[in-house]
């Protein structure tokens, strides 16, 4: 069974309306290639601790969303610079909530 991908545009343009739905602040670090940039999500929560996301495929090919670091945002700022250096066609995009909430899991795929 062929599996559709939808392209990296699309994909933001939809995280972007639930976050915005939801009212919470975002803004994009980095913008890339819209057809199929690799994209972060990283997640400030006023708590002086900072997550970062990336997708990664299951045992099963499915696309989910994984924590790939925690920490400081030096730290996770460090990480992304290395990441757009090596990758320039790659999206970084900055959840600012209060709760951490970033809604992820909604955009696994089943």
């Amino acid at each position: 069974m062929k599996v559709l991908r939808v392209t990296t545009d699309l994909w933001i343009s939809a995280y972007r309306a639930k976050l915005e739905k939801e009212g919470i602040p975002f803004y994009f670090y980095k913008t890339g290639d819209k057809s199929a940039g690799a994209i972060l999500i990283k997640v400030l929560d006023f708590e002086e601790e900072v997550e970062l996301y990336h997708r990664i495929n299951d045992l099963n090919g499915r696309q989910k969303w994984d924590k790939l670091l925690s920490g400081s945002e030096e730290k996770i700022d460090k990480f992304i610079k290395s990441q757009c250096n090596f990758d320039p066609d790659i999206w970084v995009l900055v959840v600012d909530d209060p709760r951490g909430k970033n809604f992820l899991s909604e955009f696994d795929e089943y």
